[in-house]
């Protein structure tokens, strides 16, 4: 895969990423109205090849070690500060869509 197709794919999995987080934090809200049809689909001729797959083994574990760790002594303050704050409201739904 060339670097240009590369950086297409991933802009595609960043923004399907950013819907599906937006929808899920209830940014933006879906009506749909109609019926759901599928395609009537046909398959003639055709064999399912034979596939084996071997696939390699990780272990993932703990083990006691011994390291250098420094004492610090530290001194601290309370000062008052701005900080950031989030505030999400979820969509309304209008009722637009008819059932």
């Amino acid at each position: 895969m060339d670097k240009g197709s590369r950086t297409i794919v991933i802009v595609v999995a960043v923004i399907v990423l950013l819907a599906v987080v937006g929808y899920a934090l209830g940014l933006f809200n879906v009506d749909a109205s109609g019926d759901l049809k599928t395609p009537e689909v046909s398959v003639t001729g055709g064999e399912i090849p034979e596939v084996q797959v071997e696939t390699g083994e990780i272990n993932i574990g703990t083990e006691k070690a011994t390291v250098p760790v420094p004492e610090v002594d530290v001194k601290t303050d309370n000062v008052e500060i701005d900080v950031p704050t989030v505030d999400i409201k979820p969509a309304g739904d209008d009722g637009s869509a008819k059932q």
